[in-house]
């Protein structure tokens, strides 16, 4: 995160496109490989790379870039980019869990110890060899992480011309609202009504005891001046 923090605010020029953004982003991670002698460790274990998924807003292009399973909304609808492992290893968990509830297990102490997520957690570690893999098949998927970014399994979105507002979000948040507060409120109301994240919004985890969600979570919300306003005001 602070790497590509720092790369996105000095390397990434108004004028790239979506490849030239990662391969900037991909070269800094990289960079960070080679000065602390990790290339050989990044490249036999996939698992260990640093990894981030991002969305980037272009103003000088109005898209966005899903370089990974970000969010995006506007318009009243929400965008995805999930990775195509998630549902099927969100549903192997899941089902488990909900085998062991009608045992008798109790859901206090699956949050304790979640025993779907321990089953699912080698596919888990092995998805990684996925990661911008050309010989992933259906289950390759996108991100940054200092190796050649499969752009091609990344996703552009063109932004209309007359948008007053967009929203960028990681897929902590199961919904995303058109403000904070309700994308808030909406992430309590579903943990507490299923704390395990098995029934509404199946995930590959659950809400530990002393955690306050599931996921880490972030939230931008961007306004848009009309194109009028920034002539009179300049």
């Amino acid at each position: 995160m602070e790497i590509l923090t720092d790369a996105v605010a000095n390397d990434l020029a108004p004028t790239d496109d979506m490849r030239q953004a990662a391969d900037k982003l991909t070269a800094r991670v990289r960079r960070f490989y080679e000065a602390n002698g990790l290339c050989d460790e990044a490249l036999r274990h996939p698992e260990n790379r640093l990894t981030a998924s991002l969305v980037v807003y272009s103003a000088r292009r109005h898209e966005v870039w899903f370089m990974g399973d970000c969010q995006c909304r506007f318009g009243g609808t929400t965008y995805t980019h999930p990775k195509p492992t998630d549902s099927l290893l969100s549903a192997m968990r899941c089902s488990i869990l909900r085998h062991l509830v009608s045992k008798g297990h109790s859901i206090a102490a699956l949050q304790a110890r979640d025993l779907g997520r321990e089953w699912i957690w080698p596919f888990l570690k092995d998805q990684c060899a996925f990661q911008n893999a050309t010989d992933a098949g259906p289950f390759g998927y996108a991100v940054i992480d200092g190796f050649p970014p499969r752009t091609d399994l990344m996703r552009r979105l063109p932004l209309p011309e007359n948008l007053s507002e967009l929203i960028l979000a990681s897929d902590g948040y199961p919904v995303v609202c058109d403000t904070l507060e309700a994308s808030e409120r909406e992430l309590s109301r579903l943990l507490a009504e299923d704390p395990l994240c098995m029934g509404e919004h199946p995930s590959t985890k659950g809400l530990k005891p002393g955690n306050t969600s599931f996921d880490d979570r972030t939230y931008l919300r961007l306004a848009f001046i009309p194109q009028h306003e920034t002539t009179t005001k300049a």
